[in-house]
């Protein structure tokens, strides 16, 4: 078990290391973290704070850090929720959607690198697994 666990570290390694060389290439200066959340809110805007650390699996303090940082580049807002006062709504700004459109073309390049090189049968089966092993280790 625990090498399958550092064959997977690896594989998630190695991509992030491909994404970032991608993004460094075309000057982008942007954590893989923060790519994350780009894309998740480019999927599911105006989304609660709350909910976006549970979709990310982040805890609220190093998404609360996260999102600073990002408001600070201007990639995203966080608002008051007018049916809850006590949450923030994130959202994207047009800058984030700008930044959103040129990562989706980098990291499209790496999924198609792989399509093409991997047998797909193989790969669904292989996610359909880790799917099973996830809910295995969850349900304590």
């Amino acid at each position: 078990m625990q090498e399958f666990v550092y064959a997977i570290l690896m594989v998630q390694a190695t991509y992030r290391q491909a994404i970032y060389k991608e993004l460094r290439a075309l000057g982008i200066d942007l954590s893989f973290e923060m790519l994350h959340i780009i894309r998740r809110l480019y999927n599911q805007d105006r989304i609660k704070q709350q909910e976006l650390a549970a979709l990310t699996y982040k805890d609220k303090s190093s998404l609360s850090y996260l999102l600073n940082n990002m408001e600070k580049k201007n990639l995203i807002k966080r608002i008051e929720d007018k049916n809850d006062k006590r949450n923030k709504l994130v959202i994207l700004t047009e800058e984030g959607r700008a930044r959103h459109e040129q990562i989706q073309s980098i990291v499209g390049a790496v999924y198609h690198k792989v399509e093409t090189n991997v047998d797909m049968d193989r790969l669904k089966r292989c996610t359909a697994y880790l799917k099973e092993l996830n809910e295995i280790i969850s349900n304590d």
